[in-house]
């Protein structure tokens, strides 16, 4: 069975959270409880999705080579990135349904900016703006590690080079972590 991670996969993915990271708000006035509850929806779609593949992958009795266990590894990194940006955003939501002092800042229980709703959406901006760094830096990874892939001259080059160079590589790669 061929895999269902390929790096045309990655720049797929690579493009769904380039395009999610673009339509986060930039400020607190842009800043949407409904909407954030969407977002939160669609990068777990995204995080679902990424296991998926890697799941369908790992289900067939066929040796994973090196080639695409790098494609998997990649994989696993985006899940990882789309996991903290979606912790951002679980974040963002609660600061703005619970009340920043309750989740941040446990002394200001009395202070008059408890609930404000524009603090609440400057923290909740603050959240939508790490989170973006993450989709953003999640594709820029995934982009430039699939970019090499495709071309035809470094294809036979990998080939050729799979079936040596692995059997030598395998034992080293455990002493490195």
């Amino acid at each position: 069975m061929s895999s269902s991670v390929t790096p045309a996969t990655l720049d797929h993915l690579a493009r769904r959270l380039d395009e999610l990271a673009a339509q986060f708000p930039s400020g607190p006035d842009a800043v949407d409880l409904v909407t954030l509850t969407d977002d939160i929806g669609v990068l777990a779609h995204h995080l679902q999705y990424a296991i998926e593949r890697a799941q369908e992958r790992f289900t067939t009795p066929q040796t994973v080579y090196p080639p695409e266990r790098a494609t998997l590894t990649r994989l696993a990194w985006a899940a990882a990135g789309i996991a903290r940006a979606l912790d951002a955003l679980a974040e963002a939501l609660a600061y703005a349904t619970t009340g920043f002092q309750r989740e941040a800042v446990e002394d200001l229980a009395h202070s008059p900016l408890r609930n404000d709703p524009e603090v609440l959406r400057i923290m909740t901006a603050e959240k939508y703006v790490a989170a973006r760094a993450r989709l953003r830096h999640t594709a820029a990874a995934l982009r430039a590690t699939s970019t090499p892939a495709p071309p035809g001259p470094s294809t036979p080059r990998t080939t050729g080079l799979r079936t040596q160079p692995a059997a030598v590589q395998q034992p080293r790669q455990p002493n490195r972590h």
